[in-house]
């Protein structure tokens, strides 16, 4: 596969991970169902002006229950984020 070629396709909703640190604890992660590269310009445009990073987050994963809810944190702790992987046929 080329390195330039898209891995997930235009406009398509996909699971994602996004994990954040914020260096003293073990790493948290969200998980969400966006545009893979909305979310990583909407992160750097958040970034670039100083401002929280705003996102519906689905955490609590482990319980019987998991909750949704509005997240924002500062887009500096983010260390990555990831589409969840699938099934290979």
């Amino acid at each position: 596969m080329p390195a330039n070629q898209l891995i997930t396709k235009p406009r398509e909703e996909v699971d994602l991970t996004l994990t954040v640190t914020d260096g003293d604890v073990m790493p948290y992660t969200y998980h969400l169902h966006d545009v893979f590269s909305e979310v990583i310009s909407l992160i750097n445009h958040c970034k670039n002006k100083g401002i929280m990073f705003r996102f519906r987050a689905i955490y609590g994963l482990d319980s019987d229950t998991p909750t949704t809810g509005m997240v924002a944190i500062d887009p500096k702790m983010i260390i990555s984020v990831c589409e969840e992987p699938k099934a290979v046929k």
